[in-house]
């Protein structure tokens, strides 16, 4: 079952993590080639690719300081159909929830970078 990764600011971190069911909120994403929704990867934040993770996902760095990961891909698409400089991108044009069974971690990047290694 394939891992997925969603990386936000402490603010996001303290609001998805509120609840026992995440519930991830739609946005309109800063980039106006992409839709609005709420993202997914599969990239992990392995310790060789942190300091990459930024520009390959393009988001800011500060939206890399936490990290949500889960298992499954349901009710996602991926974006580009999964071709592409986008294919490891997942997402959902709607709010998005992840029940507790299929949460994995939720915390600092950092941390679990480290867990991963």
């Amino acid at each position: 079952m394939i891992g997925l990764f969603h990386y936000t600011d402490r603010d996001g971190w303290n609001g998805i993590r509120a609840q026992s069911d995440w519930r991830f909120r739609a946005s309109r994403p800063a980039s106006p080639d992409r839709p609005t929704g709420v993202y997914f990867t599969d990239l992990e934040p392995s310790p060789d690719n942190l300091r990459t993770l930024c520009k390959r996902l393009r988001i800011p760095r500060v939206k890399r300081e936490y990290v949500f990961w889960f298992t499954g891909t349901a009710g996602l698409m991926q974006l580009n159909d999964g071709r592409g400089r986008d294919r490891y991108i997942y997402f959902s044009p709607t709010d998005y929830e992840v029940a507790p069974h299929r949460q994995r971690f939720e915390g600092s990047t950092d941390t679990l970078s480290e867990e991963l290694r």
